[in-house]
């Protein structure tokens, strides 16, 4: 069975930030602009074309630390054991190694992930993919990802990118797994993030072991050099619904849209609620309602992506006048993240109703 590293990557960085992807093996052709094609099952990018025609760049300089990691993965300093002196690239001069870092993994796949950041990149204004969206089209032709509805999920482009200047990714290769990083302790704090990222010096490390019971992906690449250029670590990418409907933070294969409504998220609901949604779509407009009990839910599927002008009504149900609220999408496959959305239903009758949108 393939291991999918990129994948265990992404879910791991996602438990923050929601709309990432990895880039696990710091792949160099990952930057604003560039075009092609994500496997959601893998979480492998492969390139199309360097970049999208007209495509603008934004920078911004950072300092910070990333610091991602699996539940049982551990890191702590340890004395150096390392003999003998060796040519330490953060101050020029041979040294004998003064400080160690040691991983400790308890489990085979578990990811250690820690850099420090350099900057954010990002496309400055994302309309411009609809302004080439033609272009596009012609690319993912050739390469079967289009149809006669238009450009087929996956296919798009890098929208933004995270760089470190210097860091490590590490993944066990079996259970209790190890491994060891030595140099000079300025030297692994900057490699790291630890402190004086943007300081004097440079990040380094000039020796490791156990190599074998551990894949690593490290800026440097090689013991004794230090980092030209800082590298993306994670990126976000922007691809379009079977048609001119941009997703603008892809998160995986969407299909269809689906709607919860959902009375169950307080014990103290007790209104029956009537609800309606209605949207428009190429072959014409739809429209369907429910009924909700208190501590009951109800669901809409199957919307199809190119849904806009959508509208959801409640109408709670009173002894008197009925209560009625609404909320709107113009384009739910645009605003929904991985293309479902949660509305929750609020109320002990007499009071006050709501309505309630849940973000995934």
């Amino acid at each position: 069975m393939t291991i999918r590293r990129n994948r265990i990557y992404t879910d791991l960085l996602r438990g923050t930030y929601r709309t990432i992807w990895g880039n696990w093996g710091l792949n160099p052709v990952i930057k604003p602009g560039a075009v092609g094609i994500i496997d959601a099952d893998s979480g492998d990018f492969r390139l199309v074309a360097d970049c999208l025609p007209g495509v603008e760049i934004s920078k911004s300089q950072q300092s910070r630390k990333w610091d991602f990691k699996s539940s049982g993965v551990t890191c702590r300093s340890i004395n150096a054991s390392v003999g003998g002196v060796i040519f330490d690239p953060s101050t020029g001069t041979e040294v004998k190694p003064d400080a160690a870092l040691e991983w400790t993994f308890d489990k085979e796949n578990s990811i250690t992930s820690e850099f420090a950041i350099s900057g954010e990149h990002a496309i400055s204004n994302l309309a411009i993919l609809d302004d080439q969206y033609d272009w596009l089209l012609g690319q993912a032709h050739k390469l079967n990802m289009a149809t006669k509805a238009g450009i087929s999920e996956g296919f798009g482009v890098v929208t933004s990118v995270i760089y470190a200047s210097s860091g490590v990714n590490a993944v066990a290769k079996k259970s209790k797994a190890s491994f060891t990083v030595s140099g000079s302790a300025s030297g692994l704090n900057r490699l790291l993030g630890e402190d004086g990222i943007n300081g004097k010096g440079k990040a380094s490390y000039v020796f490791t072991s156990n190599s074998n019971e551990v894949e690593t992906h490290t800026l440097p690449a090689k013991s004794g050099e230090v980092a030209t250029e800082p590298l993306p670590v994670a990126y976000s990418f922007a691809s379009f619904a079977g048609s001119r409907v941009l997703i603008p933070s892809w998160v995986g294969k969407v299909g269809v849209l689906n709607l919860l409504v959902d009375s169950k998220a307080s014990s103290l609901t007790t209104y029956t609620t009537k609800v309606t949604l209605s949207y428009q779509t190429p072959a014409g407009p739809v429209k369907a309602s429910r009924t909700v009990v208190g501590g009951s839910s109800t669901s809409f599927g199957e919307i199809p992506l190119t849904a806009t002008e959508m509208v959801l009504t409640a109408e709670f149900i009173n002894i008197g006048p009925n209560t009625r609220k609404s909320m709107r999408w113009n384009t739910p496959a645009s605003e929904w993240l991985g293309g479902t959305r949660t509305v929750n239903l609020k109320g002990t009758w007499p009071g006050a109703p709501e309505m309630i949108e849940v973000k995934h």
